[in-house]
Order: C-alpha cells, then structure tokens, then sequence
C-alpha cells in the first residue's frame, strides 16, 4: 500500500507521454505518414496542390518560455526556409490561440512574395511539447480543420458525462447531459472506421463513418438500413420497425429503424447523409430505439465540416415496400456490415459496466 502513492506520478506521467495526436484527415486530404517522407512525423498530411500539415514531437521546446518559444519558432522557419530555398519571411510575432478542441497553441505565421503560406505551431498533448507546421495558400482557412481537429489524450473506453463530445473526423459534435454520454473509442473500433459513441438510458449508438465511394446512392439508404436491421437482430425484414426520418440539429436528416432482440433489449440501425458521405449507425440496448433518433436531434455540425457541404447533402426517401432490387442490395450491403455489428456486440459486452443503468 505504501507504493500506491509513489506509483502515482510515475503512472500520470506515462499516461501524459501516450497522449499522442491523432486527426482524421479532413476532405481532399490524405494520411500519408506510412510513406515515412516527414521523418519522427506522428501525423503527416498531404493536401490539395502542394498543402501539407506535419506533426512532431518536440522534446527541446521551451514551452513556458516566451522568449524561448519564439527562439524555437523562428529556428524552425529558418530551417524551412534553408530546406525549401523559399524566401519566407516572418515578423516574429509569436500569437496564442485556443482552438475549438481546447488546444492552445503558439504560433508564428510565415509570408512568401508578401502573401501568407505557413503556419507553425506549438503545443502541449499531456505534458509533452509538440510542433506542427502548415503550408498551404490559404492557412488560415485550414487551422480549424487540422490544429483545431487534433484529438489528445483519449483514454481507450473513457466515459464523459459533461461537456462535448465530438466525432474524430470533427465531423459531429453535440452537448452532454440530460442522459446523453460519451465513449472514447476502443482501439478495435477506431480500426473499423468508427468515430463516436453516445450513451444513454443503458443504451448505446455507434457512428461508422463511409466514404463517398462506401455510400451508396440516397434511393437505396432506406432498403439497406432496414436489412440491416433485419441482419442485426437476426430477424426477416418484415418483423422490423417501419423507417422513419431522424432530424439533426446541423441540417441533414437521417433514417433509422430497429428490431427487438433478446431479453428486451432492442437493436437500432440507422444512416446519416453527410454531404457527400455519411455514417451507418449502430444501436444496442432496451432504449436503442429512442436513442439513436435523440442523439441525432441533438447532434450539431463540428469544427472541421463546411456549410455548404452540408447544405448540399441528399435527402433519404422513405418507402413503404422494399423493391426487390433494392432488397437484394440490402443483403449484400448487410453482409458486407455485418462483421462491424458482430464488434458492436463484443464492445458492448465489455463495456456494459459503462454504460448507465
């Protein structure tokens, strides 16, 4: 018992150190930090024409020493500047920002022919230092989407109660409270292409997020969310509840029905378009089918999503028959999904001590 107390800070200050920043790369970007280009980089992006964003670890950084942080800044432009053959110039000038995600950064902002190409920044994720460095046209229109989306510190299958909880693409945000909580992502689900969990009423919805190239044309969603249901609780298609819309408070409105399944509990599936992607939903518990519509009423537009990509999403048609065609696609949509389900029931099962009774 002794070494509990002495244990302590070791334990805090290696949790510190594995606050690592993860981003889902925001649209018309891609991760490209397998290809080991930007060396020691934990986030390597490649963006539109000659765009790109890097993050580093910054273990030499000052970061509660003005003078130093601005030393270390302009040490890394002039290195930039040497790397490049680029005439970048700066004015020094070291600005603080809190972004949307609650990060605080410190940073220097770079001109080039008196137009403004790179943003570089500094940053706490826990107790460590981290630099990363925009270049772009236009890199202020771009902070929000890539420092302002950074995600640090998530701790594997922790439950928020308060506050906000956001999607890991920065997609989706919305308030907690009233019932409603949040899971961190399992890593197994994180692989799998989900990006939130909400809680509530010992019920839980998981957000999977699909390409445009995964999404399937708007007149089809509703056969497939159905089948899927269907799948999920093991059920023919008919013994499902019928679809019906489920608004957001961002715009987009969704489609969703469930099933019963054993011991009273009750599986949900749904699917949100969002602009030109969306996400399926998945839901288990005795409430899944009041949940998953609530969460989506609640559920607002996050940092890194643009209006008018929103404005422009596809509505879902409901239909009363499931044509045949649209039937059979269904199946196959459902097999092909139905591994991410079998996940949901085996997360499920190991979280059930989170969830809220």
């Amino acid at each position: 018992m002794r070494l509990l107390p002495a244990l302590a800070p070791v334990l805090l200050a290696a949790l510190a150190q594995a606050a690592v920043p993860v981003l889902d790369p925001p649209p018309g970007w891609r991760d490209v930090t397998a290809e080991g280009k930007a060396r020691n980089a934990v986030i390597a992006l490649k963006g539109p024409e000659t765009s790109s964003f890097m993050v580093k670890r910054a273990p030499s950084a000052p970061l509660d020493n003005p003078a130093g942080v601005r030393g270390y800044l302009n040490d890394v432009l002039g290195g930039l500047r040497d790397a490049t053959a680029q005439d970048y110039r700066s004015t020094g000038r070291v600005e603080t920002k809190v972004f949307r995600n609650g990060l605080k950064a410190q940073m220097i902002r770079a001109q080039l022919a008196g137009e403004e190409r790179i943003v570089i920044a500094l940053f706490a994720a826990g107790s460590a230092p981290y630099l990363a460095v925009l270049m772009s046209a236009a890199p202020e229109a771009m902070l929000d989407s890539l420092i302002g989306a950074l995600q640090v510190g998530r701790v594997e299958g922790a439950v928020q109660s308060r506050g906000v909880a956001r999607s890991t693409d920065g997609q989706l945000e919305l308030a907690l409270g009233g019932g409603l909580r949040s899971r961190a992502l399992l890593d197994a689900e994180a692989a799998k292409g989900f990006v939130l969990v909400v809680q509530g009423s010992g019920s839980e919805i998981l957000f999977q997020k699909l390409s445009e190239a995964e999404a399937t044309k708007p007149g089809e969603q509703a056969a497939i969310v159905r089948e899927l249901t269907a799948a999920s609780a093991g059920v023919p298609a008919a013994q499902t509840a019928p679809l019906r819309n489920a608004p957001t408070a961002a715009g987009p409105v969704g489609v969703y029905s469930w099933a019963p399944g054993q011991g009273g509990e009750k599986l949900s599936v749904g699917y949100l378009p969002w602009g030109y992607w969306g996400y399926q939903l998945f839901g288990r518990g005795p409430a899944a089918d009041e949940l998953l519509p609530g969460a989506l009423a609640a559920l607002k537009a996050g940092p890194t999503s643009v209006p008018g990509l929103l404005a422009s999403t596809p509505k879902i048609p409901i239909e009363k028959e499931l044509p045949l065609r649209k039937a059979a696609l269904g199946v196959a949509a459902a097999a092909a999904a139905f591994g991410a389900f079998l996940l949901l029931r085996w997360s499920l099962r190991r979280k059930n001590a989170n969830l809220p009774a």
